[in-house]
């Protein structure tokens, strides 16, 4: 309940520095104080120590080194991101954690405009990345605009999709996303009394998003619900297109991974490149 306790603590004079540090987080990884303290209009010493508070908080890492300068943490960031969205109107009350992993923290919420929906805050840096910075264009960015980025991207793959079995997204500042909140279980924690019939529902499914020019790029068992409706994928911040020149390699994998699951699970056993070759089909 981090991020909802430091978002409750805050001041007005701690938006002013967040809200500075953001303005310039695509030109300084650490932001100079000066900087802070002419946008946030507010004197160096009150910055100073007010950056002080917000490192003590968890909120932001201050650099002394070189120039005094700031940035976020996740914490901050997601409290930032979560400000935007009340102030905007597109969150009015915010509730219990659902679920965190390596790239994400989810909250469930209520919104007058969307109703019950979940936000996701993002969490990306050079561990979730290593792994594929070789295969992927992200360059050297930090930690903070990575992240913003993956929210970002999340949000403009789940609106090319819309229609198709995932959530309805609604909006996206900075590191979170709000969405639908979708009412099922993950596919691993399922027994399933027709696994054929769902297999064939997530074959169906990826042809569908490829037909739209997207591969989720990381699917597997844990970002497939299922409920008796039918089947939903989720999780798109690593999500590309046809564009990238790897895209072949993210295709296979993900379709490597379902069926290696369906084999291993249900003793169903498809035929990787028939599969694939029905996904690409015009």
């Amino acid at each position: 309940m981090e991020i909802i306790e430091r978002y409750r603590s805050m001041n007005k004079h701690k938006w002013k520095v967040l809200d500075s540090i953001f303005h310039y987080l695509w030109d300084y990884e650490f932001v100079p104080m000066e900087l802070i303290s002419k946008r946030a209009n507010l004197s160096v010493n009150k910055v100073e120590s007010i950056l002080r508070d917000l490192s003590d908080e968890r909120m932001v890492e201050n650099k002394t080194t070189e120039y005094l300068g700031s940035t976020f943490t996740f914490i901050g960031l997601s409290v930032y991101s979560l400000h935007r969205m009340v102030r905007r109107g597109k969150v009015d009350m915010i509730g219990k954690k659902m679920g965190e992993g390596k790239e994400s923290v989810v909250y469930n919420c209520y919104s007058e405009r969307f109703g019950e929906c979940v936000i996701k805050f993002h969490r990306v840096g050079y561990p979730s990345f290593k792994k594929v910075k070789d295969k992927r264009d992200y360059g050297t960015l930090h930690f903070s605009v990575l992240t913003i980025r993956s929210a970002r991207n999340e949000y403009n793959t789940l609106k090319k999709l819309t229609g198709l079995a995932v959530p309805k997204v609604y909006t996206w500042e900075g590191n979170a996303v709000l969405m639908e909140l979708i009412d099922a279980k993950e596919l691993f924690k399922v027994k399933l009394k027709n696994p054929e019939d769902v297999l064939e529902m997530i074959v169906d499914e990826t042809r569908a998003m490829f037909l739209r020019d997207v591969i989720h790029g990381d699917l597997s068992q844990y970002n497939i619900l299922v409920n008796p409706e039918g089947i939903w994928i989720i999780d798109f911040p690593q999500s590309i297109t046809t564009e990238y020149e790897d895209w072949e390699w993210f295709l296979r994998r993900d379709v490597e991974n379902v069926l290696k699951y369906f084999k291993k699970t249900y003793g169903i056993e498809k035929d990787i490149n028939e599969v694939i070759e029905y996904i690409r089909k015009e």
